[in-house]
């Protein structure tokens, strides 16, 4: 009896604990709810952010680093389709004609719903992105032909330019070929099939010489290349006849149907003159035109490449300097690529784009710009 008698007083005080305990659950519940609400919210808003920062340094410098006006309508629209008020958004250009950024800054009020009850009801949520637009500095999987500035200073944009020699008309026994990974007829032809291993920079990369390699492409470091010191190479001597026949035709061959002409890669000019490369062409993000990093038959956008803007051609195998990087669109070999007879020509080609890369100082006279985000 005594024993029944401990147990109903036992059940009763639970009872009673339980009871006092249920509002402090629930409001724990609730505020729980609406801090999670809150860090969703501006969750949603920094997403927000880099995505109209980068629309917005897509159009920095355009047409001259002083006239801001596309970047900032193109910032804005860009806030409109992510439903952003416009009277929540603050954009500021920076950074002139060195250093063009433009920053997002977004601050809204967010409303509670259950920690009212303590007299709580709202709280400010922001959020803030700041897009520079660069150069092309450096990075993997460059293709080891190159081009001097004077040829790219001379070219229109999407003119053709050779940037391998055959044996009549090279430069007092250089190519026009680069040593990138190493030496020799396998390293030259594997580097021009898949781009090199190898990261290889321009004069104009800040970070050209320092920096640390964490070892995993798309992670972007200083000139690894066992060819280069900085942005110096050494060029690669004799014709190749050979390794430049077989990686042209593999890389004509293993383009995607879609990206297989210099219209459809680059279909549309900017105001500014500048080409628009298709996303479903860009070899360098996700996508149907994305290609592996390294060696790999997967067909992509391959005739999309990236290649060194040298000072100039030396005597044999004297090294060359990276003043700058070139997008080209490939168009082939002349002839049948045998003997001493093949030369390679691209199509030169002036745009911005998505790429994995190294930033250098803003150049409005490169051929290649990305926007990238820094704060």
């Amino acid at each position: 009896m005594l024993t029944r008698w401990f147990s109903r007083g036992e059940r009763g005080q639970v009872l009673m604990i339980t009871a006092l305990l249920i509002p402090v659950l629930t409001a724990m519940a609730a505020m729980a709810a609406d801090l999670g609400s809150y860090a969703s919210d501006r969750r949603s808003l920094q997403n927000a952010a880099d995505s109209i920062a980068l629309a917005g340094a897509q159009d920095l410098c355009n047409p001259t680093c002083t006239d801001t006006t596309a970047a900032i309508a193109s910032a804005q629209s860009w806030a409109m389709k992510n439903g952003i008020d416009p009277k929540s958004l603050t954009l500021t250009v920076s950074g002139g004609s060195t250093a063009p950024a433009i920053s997002a800054s977004i601050s809204r009020q967010h409303d509670f719903w259950f920690i009212r009850m303590v007299g709580i009801n709202s709280a400010n949520v922001g959020a803030r992105a700041t897009a520079a637009k660069v150069s092309f500095g450096g990075g993997a999987g460059v293709v080891p032909w190159t081009v001097t500035q004077a040829t790219v200073d001379g070219t229109t944009n999407g003119g053709l330019v050779t940037v391998k020699y055959d044996a009549t008309g090279g430069n007092t026994g250089n190519f026009g070929a680069m040593r990138i990974d190493g030496s020799g007829a396998a390293t030259y032809l594997s580097d021009a099939k898949y781009g090199a291993n190898s990261y290889v920079c321009a004069a104009t990369a800040p970070n050209c010489t320092t920096g640390s390699c964490p070892g995993s492409y798309p992670d972007v470091c200083a000139e690894t290349a066992p060819q280069c010191t900085g942005p110096v190479c050494n060029p690669e001597n004799g014709n190749m006849t050979g390794p430049t026949r077989n990686a042209v035709d593999f890389r004509m061959q293993n383009t995607i149907a879609t990206c297989n002409t210099f219209a459809q890669a680059f279909p549309a000019q900017n105001p500014d003159g500048t080409y628009q490369l298709a996303p479903g062409c860009n070899p360098w993000i996700n996508g149907p035109g994305g290609c592996p990093f390294g060696p790999s038959g997967i067909a992509c956008s391959r005739r999309v490449m990236v290649i060194p803007v040298v000072n100039g051609f030396g005597n044999g195998q004297t090294p060359v300097t990276i003043q700058r990087f070139a997008l080209v669109y490939l168009e082939g070999y002349t002839g049948s690529c045998t003997g001493n007879s093949c030369d390679v020509q691209v199509r030169f080609v002036d745009a911005n784009l998505s790429a994995y890369a190294l930033a250098g100082t803003y150049d409005p006279t490169a051929s290649i710009h990305f926007v990238k985000l820094i704060q």
